[in-house]
């Protein structure tokens, strides 16, 4: 079992290298490595596949047969097989997600067993308490999160669990507050989808608009804990937020500039993979020593790197999905009634992203439905990438089977079907605050 997980993490590693190598060579170019890295990760899959749970199992074999069945239509009434698609579609974003993943190793130095020295001054008996620590944890979710994704989370309620069992309160706080980067972060995966199915959007414009709904939904996690829980706020162990302790997501974030400002024809998936492993590479290498930084990368690809085959094996079926769906857009078999994609329109469309990830439909799934039949309508790729990340964002939240729910489920007992019931009245809530924003944005900038 463990000699074909080491395999599968194999084939993941050479996934992502040979997506970034690709991509340095390729530049803006179409990068004809993509179909290599693509059979990489579909071996990978093919390995790793057992380790599913059954109900998982189930979605990625539905999208799978649906996406096969829907080619063949498309095929059958003329269109061409897209093999790229099929392949690589989404080998992209997977690369990002699992070079981000290496970040783990070196992300919060104090919470690391592979530093030089150990630090005393944060140990369990010594956690803050309070409103402050309430606030430090929240601040510390947002900005760890925005840049190491669902490693932050994880890594700040592990060390709350050390103190006191999780509940509800504490799960729900770091989870809303997380789930929050994905309106605006350029290293979340939501931002990773949109950029590769909106290739035109401006990865500055949907930052710097898609910040407000985050600072707004920490105002809204933060305001409602002082009113309905103020005695769980007074009672809180949190996470001691520290200058130290910015500096992997300063260093990843610095690198991503860099790289934009000296390579700007470099994809941003490239750069914020690239950069990733360097900096983890480095880092290692420096607490380890050479030889103790290799041992313990390898130890990542061994018993790591397969555990993204939830991601891997969803992205993968998703694209055929799309591609399937492409298919019959090429065949002329679907439409969309909607003829001009307008701020109103936007609203709806997260709206329906929303109800549907409260059913547990995955938003990549969605985007990648979506998007051929959007795309026809010829939208402002920059309000199009917005609402899409506000659903994600939300969608995420009330979703049972969003990968943050599911690992809260594993690691602190916590039903995932339970978390996402308990973010629907914060959902609501920043819905309609989407909705306002997204109607202001469409008048204010796109004349909707």
């Amino acid at each position: 079992m463990f000699q074909r997980k080491a395999l599968g993490g194999l084939f993941v590693l050479l996934m992502l290298l040979i997506t970034i190598g690709g991509g340095l060579l390729a530049m803006r170019q179409e990068n004809q490595w993509l179909l290599v890295a693509g059979m990489m990760g579909w071996l990978a899959a093919l390995l790793l596949f057992v380790d599913l749970f059954i109900g998982q199992k189930i979605q990625v074999g539905l999208l799978l047969l649906l996406g096969v069945i829907l080619i063949g239509f498309g095929v059958a009434a003329g269109a061409e097989i897209n093999f790229r698609g099929i392949i690589s579609g989404n080998t992209g974003l997977l690369t990002m997600i699992t070079s981000v993943g290496f970040l783990r190793l070196v992300a919060i130095p104090d919470e690391s067993p592979f530093s030089r020295k150990q630090s005393s001054s944060t140990s369990i008996t010594e956690l803050p308490t309070g409103r402050g620590a309430y606030g430090q944890t929240l601040l510390g979710t947002a900005l760890f999160g925005a840049v190491i994704n669902i490693s932050a989370p994880m890594l700040i309620a592990d060390r709350i669990h050390q103190s006191r069992p999780l509940k509800r309160f504490t799960s729900q706080s770091v989870n809303r507050v997380f789930f929050g980067a994905a309106a605006w972060s350029p290293f979340f995966a939501g931002t990773a989808v949109v950029l590769t199915v909106v290739p035109d959007a401006q990865l500055s414009f949907i930052m710097i608009a898609g910040l407000p709904f985050a600072v707004v939904g920490l105002f809204v996690v933060y305001g409602e804990a002082r009113w309905r829980y103020s005695a769980e706020v007074d009672d809180f162990v949190g996470y001691p937020l520290k200058v130290n302790s910015l500096l992997i997501p300063g260093l990843l974030s610095a690198c991503v500039l860099l790289a934009s400002w000296l390579l700007p024809d470099l994809s941003i998936l490239i750069s914020i993979s690239l950069s990733a492993l360097l900096i983890t590479l480095v880092m290692t290498m420096y607490r380890l020593g050479v030889g103790g930084g290799m041992s313990q990368l390898v130890q990542h690809v061994r018993y790591g790197l397969p555990r993204v085959v939830n991601e891997l094996t969803l992205f993968l079926s998703a694209g055929v999905l799309a591609t399937g769906i492409g298919s019959m857009i090429e065949a002329g078999f679907i439409t969309i009634p909607v003829v001009d994609f307008d701020s109103i329109v936007a609203v709806q469309i997260v709206g329906g992203m929303v109800l549907a990830g409260a059913m547990g439909i995955h938003p990549v799934i969605l985007i990648s439905a979506l998007t051929p039949l959007l795309l026809t309508m010829n939208p402002n790729p920059n309000l199009l990438a917005l609402s899409y990340l506000f659903a994600w964002s939300m969608g995420t939240s009330a979703s049972p089977l969003s990968g943050t729910h599911l690992v809260f489920q594993s690691r602190y007992g916590i039903p995932g079907w339970k978390g996402a019931m308990w973010n629907w009245p914060y959902v609501a809530v920043m819905f309609l605050f989407a909705a306002f924003w997204l109607l202001f944005i469409g008048r204010q900038f796109f004349q909707m």
